[in-house]
Formats: structure tokens, C-alpha cells, sequence
């Protein structure tokens, strides 16, 4: 049997479905190293604010990680992947 679209409830809209579906990641205007001050075209992220490039990565990679997966923030201690998982 057949339901009309009347007796269907309605479908939830984007503004009550939650705040985990509304927030995005937005990349950031600029990357700025936090240890070299250089603006670069990308920089490893924390969200706390923490920014880092890759040279600079590799050349702290022996005091950032233990296991070459995750890199942990030096400013709040975030534990973050590098994105090979």
C-alpha cells in the first residue's frame, strides 16, 4: 500500500540536524611557521592555532613523533595524524 507525501513526516532541515553537521573544516587565508615565520603555501595544522611547515617538520620530526603516524602540538599536546593512516 501506497502512503501519500502528506502523512510522511518532514525531513529534518540542515539548521536542525545539529551542530556536527553544520561546522566544516575551512582552510585557513594563510600558513604562517610558527618556528621559521615563513607564509607558505601549506603548513601542518593544529586547532589551536599552531602551525608548522614541512621543512621545519623534518628537521623536528625526531621530537615530534614517536611513530612516524601522529605529531603531537608542542603548543597544547594534541596528538595529530599526518593523514597515513
Amino acid at each position: 500500500m501506497k502512503k501519500d507525501a502528506q502523512t510522511l513526516p518532514p525531513t529534518a532541515s540542515a539548521e536542525t540536524r545539529g551542530p556536527a553537521k553544520r561546522l566544516r573544516r575551512r582552510r585557513p587565508e594563510c600558513y604562517v611557521c610558527a618556528v621559521c615565520g615563513e607564509e607558505l603555501p601549506f603548513c601542518w595544522t593544529c586547532p589551536c592555532g599552531f602551525m608548522i611547515c614541512s621543512d621545519c617538520m623534518e628537521e623536528n620530526f625526531w621530537g615530534m613523533t614517536c611513530n612516524g603516524i601522529t605529531w603531537t602540538c608542542p603548543d597544547c599536546g594534541a596528538i595529530r595524524g599526518f593523514g597515513n593512516q
